[in-house]
């Protein structure tokens, strides 16, 4: 089956538009910088955002790396063992779960892609 010029080029464009820009970023981070209160988390850092990726959690007293379970528009959740994060990637919002403690703080969302 031969294709016309036009229906190559047709058939070529939607590859480009079926695809979404985000994978064609070179480089992109997200930070949340917290409040720290009773859990002292001060930051999480996420390199590469997708899911199954390493984020850095630093509390006061210690540096934490953790799996990232799952990534959608709104929310990431990070895991690790005894510690579960969910985070709101629009209000930085974060839900923290270590152990038997649960709390809740605020924090300010940093976000880049180059």
């Amino acid at each position: 089956m031969k294709l016309s010029g036009v229906s190559l080029f047709c058939l070529i464009g939607l590859v480009f538009v079926a695809t979404a820009c985000d994978d064609l970023n070179r480089f992109s981070y997200e930070n949340y910088f917290c409040q720290p209160r009773q859990t002292a988390l001060y930051e999480i850092s996420v390199g590469k955002l997708k899911q199954g990726a390493t984020a850095n959690i630093q509390f006061a007293s210690k540096l934490v790396q953790a799996e990232i379970t799952l990534l959608t528009q709104d929310e990431i959740i990070i895991e690790s063992e005894g510690l579960r994060l969910i985070t709101n990637r629009q209000t930085g919002s974060t839900k923290i779960f270590i152990g038997n403690t649960y709390e809740k703080v605020s924090c300010v969302v940093d976000k880049f892609k180059m």
